[in-house]
């Protein structure tokens, strides 16, 4: 659905998302929500930029329940964790400024 976004469960979202080595970017969203492209050409191009620094994952809403866990209600919707902590939340389409502030934020730059 997300090209190079791994997709995650309930399951990994801790160990890979929350508590992962490396700060995480992760789209909640439902398969055939219209918004998802939009979502997705926005957050591609920092994919690609910090790929490297940055686990980029996406959880699809209507196979897990984590997104209710974390108060997610509207999809898509993104969220930004370092060190166990959400950093940053859009539940609306961001701008690519400020997906680079939440990004420049994870990554303490």
């Amino acid at each position: 659905m997300f090209e190079g976004f791994e997709e995650i469960t309930d399951k990994e979202i801790y160990d890979k998302a929350l508590a992962g080595e490396k700060p995480a970017v992760v789209i909640f969203t439902q398969p055939n929500n219209p918004q998802n492209e939009a979502f997705y050409k926005v957050l591609s191009k920092f994919q690609k930029l910090y790929g490297d620094k940055v686990n980029f994952y996406y959880m699809d809403v209507e196979k897990n329940t984590s997104a209710e866990d974390l108060g997610i209600f509207v999809f898509p919707a993104v969220l930004y964790f370092r060190d166990t902590m959400e950093l940053e939340r859009h539940d609306y389409l961001p701008s690519e400024e400020e997906v680079e502030r939440a990004i420049r934020r994870l990554l303490r730059l």
